[in-house]
Parts: structure tokens; C-alpha cells; sequence
């Protein structure tokens, strides 16, 4: 897309995964096994709940009405019996300050599971953005372990899933996370200990590596899935949805790794994209190759005006991931008011230990940029010309073309507000 975007804050979180500049989701999720509250609450892992609170908030889709879906509708669902355990209000409350006007908690949730399956090793599930958050609870209906086949057949059909589809689902999302006996007692016993609290049994050997290890289990006899072998026969509802097919789906996930996986990464983004009929998506963000961050025009004490912020380069390849930033040239070059242009137009980016940064997806590195600006002539455009390395011919970043615009009419004063 084309900078700036009312999805710029969802592209920054996207990209910057941890240090400088992100907000903190990827390291919620990191290691793959991290449980809420920063590994303090034993057995708990929040990327399995941040799955489990998608669907469970999806699940009120309906796909003929075009009624429900990723919606945010569970911040109102919580206390509902097919909402059972604290796996819920603990996601609440993480991507609950993440929301704002230009992100609403259903893109945050979204985005949260698509990055803590990535960096649990599982596929990359393309996001979009522009999911609007409800103002009130949908509609019941969530499957239950203790439900019939042909009740899950149904629910999942109203989701907008096929049998094959709902097979691959639930193994898609029952490889990360376990059953905790404190909420589901018909169907977990005695796990409880010291070091386990809430009594919680795995799905498989892996279950903080998203993999296909829970399908090879089931097929080779050797699972732990407490939905499968659970001495409830009433709520051993995985077993019962992963043989509706005489196991085929399972035993293709079992003996292709990479097919799983792919799979997998289909079936998330269905689920993540079912959405109200009256909510259109953005197309799938990518991440922009040179983009402004947190980039700002404010009048100096003295009646001046500087620009000031950050240059962010990501890259995917070879040499972009080599890339030193103290050797890499980024120059920031400015059109006045007037779109005129001048030799002295210019600011150096520099880069700092301070300033650097992760991401998911490829290599990122960030420059700081600060320069005065004539009032006189004022600012309307920038391009940025960059390698990276000093070795390498400059390329130079205009923004689709047009330059990356900032305007000097209107300026927001960060020493003057609260939320500078």
C-alpha cells in the first residue's frame, strides 16, 4: 500500500516483532511455550488461548445470514459455560489496550494469532485488516467436547466449513495448548500437581512447536490428546471428528509435514477472515520496503520547525539480512512547500545498538532522522535514497512515486499534549 495507510499502526506491529519500535505482542508469545503474565502462571500458554479466543469468537459466524464472525464479540462472551476457563479474559486483556481507532481488537486478536503461529514455526498466514469490533454479544454457539458428531457437522457447515474443513481445523488448532482439568473435569483427572496447577494434559509431545506431531500420534496410536483418548468416551470429541472421514485428512497431516502445514495456514485464514457481510478486508498487508516511523513536524521553542522520527528498511533477501545498519547510506531528501528542490535539502539517517529490532519476516533496521526545516519554504515531500551497504548503488524510495507527502499547514505539538 501506499504510506500513510489507516492500517500503518497494524503494518508496524506486523513487521516489528521486538525490539525498537514494537509493541510487545511477539514477545507475549515468545518462546512458543510461554504461559500469561510473563511465564508466571504454570501450565498456561498464551499462544494456544489466543487461538482458542479466535475461534471461540468466530464461531458465532454464520455464513448464509452473513451475521457474526471475527468480530470482537467475545469481550461480551466471557462468562458463557461454552466460554469456560480465564483463557478468555486473559486475552481481553492483553489485546484490549492495543485496540484504537485505526486497529480494533478484532485485527489485534487476528494479528496476534497470525504472528504467534509464525514464530511457534507454523505457517505464514496472510493478514488483512479492517475488521470492525461488535458493541454487544453475538449469537451461542460454540461446539462442545460433550456434543455429537452430526451437532459439530452442523455448526461448522453454519460457520461456512465442510467435514473435510472441519477435520483440518480442529487438528489445526488442537497442535498447540492441551485440556486443563480445572475446567474440564468430564474430561481431564489427577493431572493436577505443584508444577501443573491448572491439571493441564498436552495434545501431543510438541506442544510448543506448531507441527503436525498430534496427526502422526493419532494415526500411529501413541496420543495424548485427551480428546481422543480421554477415559470420557462423551467428550472425546476429537476422535470422533478426525475419524468422520475414515481418517484420510488425518493420515495425509500424518505423513506430510509440509502439507499440514500448508493446510493449515488456508484453513487459519479462513477462519481469521470470517467476518459480518457488511465488513470488507483490506488487501493482504505486506511489508513496505522503506517506510517513515513515528516521523514528526512540530515548531521548535524559537519559532522553527524540525522533522523528526524514524526511517524503517526491511528486506527479505540475502543481502538485506547481512546488512550492517552503521554501513548502510539513508538520506532523507525533502521538496519545499512549493514542490521546489535544493542541494541542501537533505538529512543523513543514522542507526544506534539502541534502535535495533527483529522481525518475523525478514531483516529490519530502523534510522533516526531529525533536521531542521525553514518555515519559509516549509516541506510537502520526501524521498529516501538507501543501501546496504556503502559498496552498493543507492536506491531510491518514492513512495509508488509520488514521494512519501507531509504536510506543514496543521502541526501537532507533542511538548504541548499529553500524549507527546
Amino acid at each position: 500500500y501506499i504510506w500513510p495507510s489507516p492500517y500503518d499502526i497494524l503494518e508496524d506491529a506486523y513487521v516489528l516483532s521486538s525490539g525498537f519500535g514494537s509493541d510487545g505482542t511477539v514477545d507475549e508469545v515468545t518462546p512458543c511455550s510461554l504461559s500469561p503474565a510473563g511465564g508466571a502462571i504454570l501450565g498456561r500458554q498464551n499462544t494456544a488461548e489466543w487461538l482458542r479466543t479466535a475461534y471461540h469468537d468466530m464461531a458465532t459466524h454464520d455464513a448464509a445470514t452473513g451475521l457474526g464472525g471475527l468480530d470482537g464479540s467475545i469481550q461480551f462472551e466471557t462468562d458463557r459455560p461454552e466460554n469456560i476457563g480465564t483463557a478468555m479474559n486473559t486475552t481481553v486483556q492483553f489485546f484490549g489496550p492495543l485496540q484504537s481507532r485505526r486497529a480494533s481488537f478484532a485485527d489485534r486478536l487476528a494479528l496476534g494469532v497470525v504472528l504467534a503461529i509464525k514464530n511457534c514455526d507454523g505457517p505464514a498466514i496472510p493478514y488483512r485488516a479492517g475488521r470492525i469490533d461488535a458493541t454487544e454479544a453475538g449469537a451461542p454457539g460454540v461446539p462442545q467436547p460433550e456434543q455429537s458428531l452430526e451437532t459439530h457437522v452442523t455448526a461448522f457447515a453454519r460457520q461456512g466449513f465442510n467435514l473435510t474443513e472441519m477435520i483440518g481445523l480442529v487438528a489445526c488448532g488442537h497442535t498447540v495448548g492441551g485440556v486443563h482439568e480445572v475446567d474440564f473435569p468430564q474430561t481431564v483427572q489427577g493431572a493436577i500437581t505443584t508444577d501443573n496447577p491448572e491439571g493441564v494434559v498436552h495434545f501431543d509431545d510438541t506442544f510448543d512447536v506448531y507441527d503436525n506431531h498430534m496427526c502422526a500420534q493419532y494415526i500411529n496410536g501413541t496420543s495424548t490428546d485427551p480428546l481422543v483418548v480421554g477415559f470420557n468416551t462423551t467428550t472425546n470429541s476429537d476422535a470422533r471428528i478426525f475419524s468422520a472421514d475414515g481418517n484420510h485428512t488425518m493420515q495425509s497431516f500424518a505423513t506430510d509435514p509440509d502439507f499440514f502445514l500448508s493446510r493449515c495456514g488456508a484453513l487459519l485464514e479462513r477462519m481469521l477472515n470470517a467476518v459480518p457481510a457488511a465488513v470488507t478486508l483490506s488487501d493482504v498487508i505486506e511489508p513496505l520496503e522503506v517506510k517513515p516511523h513515528k516521523l514528526r513536524l512540530f515548531f521548535t521553542s524559537t519559532g522553527g520547525l524540525t522533522l523528526s522520527g524514524n526511517i524503517r528498511i526491511f528486506g527479505t533477501s540475502p543481502v538485506a539480512a547481512a546488512a550492517d545498519p552503521a554501513d548502510m547510506p539513508v538520506t532523507l531528501v525533502w521538496t519545499d512547500r512549493k514542490a521546489g528542490k535544493n542541494a541542501n535539502y537533505s538529512t543523513a539517517g543514522t542507526s544506534s545498538p539502541f534502535m535495533a529490532a527483529t522481525s518475523l519476516w525478514g531483516a529490519v533496521q530502523l534510522f533516526s532522522v531529525s533536521t531542521p526545516i525553514d518555515p519559509s519554504t516549509g516541506i510537502s515531500s520526501f524521498v529516501v535514497n538507501w543501501a546496504y551497504n556503502s559498496q552498493l548503488a543507492l536506491t531510491t524510495s518514492d513512495n509508488g512515486g509520488s514521494g512519501f507527502p507531509i504536510q506543514d499547514v496543521v502541526l501537532f505539538q507533542p511538548v504541548k499534549s499529553c500524549h507527546g
